[in-house]
């Protein structure tokens, strides 16, 4: 568990450097893990809606297994900062323009954490 946690870390470190990590990723404070959780909800959020209609049943499962994790590593308050953060993402207008990076990005969290099982 303690691995996820740390991998749960990491992510959220990356997603505040712009998605990628960073040769040197800023400093693991509770401010940059709670910029990085807005930043992955708001992400998710615009890619969920740059998705088909028939793809976001199997999203909404991952999204799920995502804020389920990281109740159980991070706690509620976490948990809450993502899901708000990925309902601003997905209730405001989409640029489409950013759809194939958000996708790409999406795809590649649910990967990396296994959520698609």
């Amino acid at each position: 568990m303690k691995i996820l946690g740390m991998a749960l870390s990491s992510l959220l470190v990356a997603s505040i450097s712009g998605g990628a990590l960073a040769q040197t990723s800023p400093p693991l404070t509770e401010q940059n893990l709670e910029r990085g959780l807005v930043n992955l909800g708001l992400m998710a959020g615009h890619a969920f809606q740059c998705m088909p209609e028939a793809d976001r049943p199997a999203a909404q499962g991952a999204l799920l297994a995502f804020n389920s994790l990281l109740i159980a590593q991070m706690g509620s308050n976490a948990a809450f900062r993502f899901a708000t953060s990925f309902g601003a993402g997905s209730s405001h207008e989409v640029d489409r323009s950013y759809c194939e990076r958000s996708l790409a990005d999406w795809r590649r969290h649910v990967q990396q954490h296994r959520l698609d099982r």
